[in-house]
């Protein structure tokens, strides 16, 4: 059978210690069976060089797929989140508004584009998790440390390498059943693994399906009412667009117009009106029992179906040659849903409209719940193909060669989209009469519920379907070896070399309804773009002193790379790195590193649109906040009430691609040591200090942090008021608020036209300490094993624009500047402790998971929930294995039903849905059979 007994050793000793630091181990892989055995060279995650053994300068840590599965996940989404190096905002399954059903890992809390995903050490289509089958994993390993000048651009805060099944033999079929303890959000998955060897080659596929099914937020009661707050009480608050309308005139001089100035009235601080859907009167809008309830129509936790099908070939041509073949496919189909879409482009109601209860022209909110919710349905393709050649020379100098096509296919159906034109003819008897279209379904009363009629639903309400279309090719070559009898006293120089060829390219192509303009809140313009990067690199391992007295080992190494872009002026970054190990059992280790980032292929090209980012405005009951007096005058100036009430805020703001961006740059260094001290057997200690810089980054600006410096200035004169485009921008297109260049007309008169695209403003400082401690004994006839890694967040500093203040996020919750500006909680603890019992057939393992408090960044006393304490997730699992290679798992995850915490400034869900688990208690059991 063909396999590679040193690279074998050399997994089983990184497992063996579960998922400890790869420098951990001092056993080396080229102890020689035999006088004159041919000395077996591997590499790891994070350089170049193949070497003897798998120690380097950068921490790793290796994960078995044991670990994977004792994690008790369907997909690899979950567990990648779990570990504690990753931070902030992640996308996911409990992402249910912008995820677009992808998964992401966002090592340090730096984003998705900062975390490089490599499948063998090459790159793939996208980051999405959901393309990395569970069964055919055979070890993660994660490198904790910028790799930039290793592996190009996007590896700023570190890599996670999937390292697939090369040699297996025989074939496994797992099957898991997934529910939660509300008997709701079912996951199921199944998959086959085939493997077979000769005396010259080995070759493995992998089948793998997963069905995950929704959880809707009506179904848990933390989630089931957006909630609001109103004199130190949460209070309903929901949408100004309800089932039945909210209005307001266009006239400023109506007697309709401005908000209620009467503290005693139910409808205090409240401009907008409704006509009373119990009595037919017209009474101002109370958002305690108006406002529109979205929760029930969303989902709590997304449903999707992935299929996927990889295999990898290699296979001696000749003695000294290999050839290799990686093929891989994913389906997946995912599905978000939100409550109707709404008229939020200020429908006119004309004032001869029969319906019309002021007889004058007014704005109407009015949510069209009559089209069953807003469908964001993916079916989403992703392929890739590797080929290539590797081999050795006779003084073991190694090679490869290889050519890596990557291309995804993202077919979205977006159903409940609203025709902004049609809506409003209906609303216009003059303009529907002249439309034989609209006369043949008659006009619409908006303002009363459950009164479109499906013939006018299927006038005015239009299907979004746009394409994209990415690929990426990577053509690699490597040459690595060492000196040979040229060396130093304590060995011989490492080296390796290579080039690296990438193509990127992006096609977006709109929906043709959004072409002409006929979908709301919908960009029109297809987008296209390409781009080459030539690269080259280098890197050395350098003994400088081993076995003298005060050093058993000292290495020094070095890399160099430099990229060649088409749209960007060249740039070389670089890498040191040192080991020392001054006793048997200790090793110290520092990198230092710059990095460089360019900006990625959706950054440049990604097309332009509306997103609806949550923000705190300034004007909120301006007249008694704490607000400054310029904030004050700017507030009162565009008509605003002192008691104005403006909460559950969405600015309409213009997010996408940017083709004038330049690359991002960092500077990171990390400085720990491992120690295995010889006095406790089978212990091993890590603890690594890591610091990045990251400047010129790549980011939206900060809408709360724009409106705050535009409002803060003398009338509006601050330069960030350039970037408030105002409601009438073409995307936005909605009717300003008589009087304000900034605000909407609408029951909450949010600020609206923002240019939140991509830019080079951001900087970000982060650092922090990584520590992994791993033990196991012998026990009671069995063996005990025990690990507990985790990161503690020192600092994590954000700016999101020049001039503005800079955002100490470290043991906050607030806006992730990486995903959307959507809240999420800035642990400064998290880890995971686990606790294995294994005797005979049997195995019993614990695992708790923490995550220490945070406090809103925009901290305020008088919200009732401006904090969030620690948090501890119990995972209990046992499995039994049979004689015939069957074995049973069952287990729970959030054991107790730790239920996710409300916030005040939280939201969806009423909490930090990225951050905290909101689906409960999942049961789940597994069979594996391996034949």
């Amino acid at each position: 059978m063909y396999t590679n007994n040193k690279l074998s050793k050399a997994v089983r000793l990184a497992i063996a210690f579960g998922a400890a630091s790869a420098t951990a181990f001092t056993a080396s892989v080229s102890a020689q069976e035999e006088e004159g055995a041919k000395i077996e060279k591997i590499q790891v995650t994070g350089s170049r060089i193949q070497r003897a053994d798998i120690e380097s300068a950068s921490p790793i840590t290796v994960f078995s797929a044991e670990d994977l599965a004792a994690s008790g996940h369907v997909t690899i989404e979950g567990f990648i989140q779990s570990i504690p190096s990753m931070n902030g905002g992640m996308n996911g399954r409990q992402t249910n508004n912008g995820s677009g059903g992808a998964a992401a890992a966002s090592m340090r809390g730096l984003g998705s584009v900062r975390t490089l995903i490599l499948i063998n050490g090459r790159r793939t289509a996208t980051g999405d998790l959901n393309t990395i089958p569970m069964g055919f994993i055979e070890r993660v390993e994660v490198l904790r440390d910028g790799a930039s000048t290793i592996y190009g651009s996007d590896a700023i805060a570190g890599v996670i390498n999937f390292i697939t099944k090369r040699n297996f033999e025989g074939a496994e079929v797992v099957a898991q059943y997934d529910v939660t303890g509300e008997s709701d959000g079912e996951g199921r998955s199944l998959s086959v693994t085939l493997g077979s060897s000769s005396n010259r080659g080995n070759a493995v596929l992998s089948l793998e399906y997963s069905d995950r099914k929704p959880i809707w937020q009506g179904d848990r009661e933390f989630s089931a009412i957006p909630w609001g707050e109103r004199n130190g009480e949460r209070v309903m608050a929901g949408s100004g667009a309800n089932s039945f309308g909210t209005w307001t005139p266009y006239d400023r001089n109506s007697p309709y117009f401005g908000s209620n100035d009467d503290p005693t009235s139910p409808y205090f601080g409240q401009g907008a009106w409704v006509v009373d859907p119990q009595n037919g009167a017209v009474r101002r809008y109370d958002q305690t029992i108006d406002s529109y309830n979205f929760a029930p129509a969303s989902y709590l936790v997304t449903p999707q179906k992935v299929f996927s099908a990889n295999a990898t070939a290699n296979y001696e041509l000749t003695k000294d040659v290999s050839a290799f073949l990686e093929a891989g496919f994913t389906n997946r189909q995912s599905d978000q849903l939100m409550a109707a879409d709404g008229t939020f482009w200020g429908a006119r109601m004309t004032a001869d409209h029969p319906n019309n209860p002021i007889g004058e022209d007014i704005s109407v909110s009015r949510r069209l719940e009559e089209t069953g919710g807003r469908s964001f349905r993916q079916d989403y393709y992703a392929y890739r193909m590797v080929t290539g050649l590797e081999g050795s020379f006779d003084n073991g100098w190694a090679w490869d060669v290889s050519y890596n096509y990557a291309r995804y296919t993202d077919a979205s159906l977006d159903i409940g989209r609203a025709n902004p034109g049609r809506y409003n003819k209906m609303l216009s008897p003059a303009a529907c009469n002249a439309d034989p279209k609209c006369a043949a379904v008659g006009i619409w009363n908006p303002l009363e519920a459950n009164s479109l009629t499906p013939e006018q639903l299927a006038y005015a309400s239009v299907p979004n379907s746009p394409l994209t279309v990415g690929v990426n090719k990577q053509l690699m070559a490597n040459l690595t070896g060492d000196t040979g009898d040229f060396s130093f006293d304590a060995g011989s120089i490492g080296w390796a070399v290579g080039y690296e060829r990438r193509d990127t390219s992006l096609v977006v192509t709109p929906d043709g309804g959004a072409v002409v303009g006929e979908i709301y809140s919908v960009t029109a313009s297809p987008t296209e773009g390409s781009y080459s990067v030539d690269e080259m690199f280098a890197e050395v391992n350098v003994p400088l002193l081993a076995g003298v007295t005060g050093a058993d080992r000292l290495d020094v190494s070095a890399a160099v790379r430099m990229s060649d872009y088409d749209f960007l002026s060249s740039h070389t970054t670089a890498k040191f790195g040192v080991e020392y190990v001054p006793v048997q059992g200790l090793l110290l280790r520092a990198t230092f590193s710059d990095g460089f980032r360019a900006p990625s292929i959706t950054n440049l090209y990604g097309p332009q649109s509306e997103s609806n980012i949550s923000y705190v405005d300034p004007c909120h009951q301006w007249g008694t906040s704490t607000a400054s007096q310029i904030v004050k005058d700017n507030c009162a100036s565009e008509g605003l009430s002192p008691n104005i009430q403006l909460t559950n805020l969405q600015s309409a703001s213009i997010v996408g691609g940017n083709p004038d961006l330049g690359p991002e740059e960092s500077e990171s260094y990390t400085v720990g040591f491992v120690y295995s001290p010889n006095f406790v057997q089978n212990l091993s200690i890590a603890i690594d200090y890591y610091n990045i810089e990251i400047t010129n980054g790549l980011g939206a600006p900060s809408v709360t942090a724009l409106i705050a410096q535009c409002y803060g200035s003398e009338n509006f004169s601050a330069p960030a008021c350039d970037s408030i485009k105002g409601p009438t921008h073409p995307i936005v297109n909605r009717p300003a608020l008589p009087g304000s260049d900034y605000r909407a007309l609408a029951a909450n008169p949010i600020v609206s036209g923002i240019i939140a695209t991509t830019q080079n403003i951001a900087t970000f400082e982060t650092s922090g300490i990584d520590f992994d401690v791993n033990w196991h004994t012998d026990l009671l006839g069995g063996r005990f094993n025990a690990r507990l890694d985790g990161t503690y967040l020192r600092s994590y500093d954000y700016q999101s624009l020049s001039g503005v203040a800079v955002l100490e996020m470290a043991g906050k919750f607030g806006a992730d500047p990486n995903f959307g500006g959507r809240p999420a909680a800035f642990s400064k603890l998290r880890s995971n402790l686990g606790l294995s019992y294994s005797v005979d057939n049997w195995n019993v393992l614990w695992v708790a998971r923490y995550q220490s408090g945070v406090d809103d960044i925009n901290f305020r006393a008088t919200a009732l929930s401006s904090s969030v304490g620690s948090y501890i997730y119990h995972d209990l699992q046992g499995s039994y294995t049979f004689p015939n290679n069957l074995s049973l798992t069952a287990g729970v995850r959030n054991l107790f039903d730790k239920q996710p915490p409300y916030v005040t400034n939280g939201n969806d869900m009423n909490t930090l849905n990225s951050s905290y688990d909101t689906a409960g208690q999942y049961l789940y059991a597994r069979l594996a059979y391996r034949f």
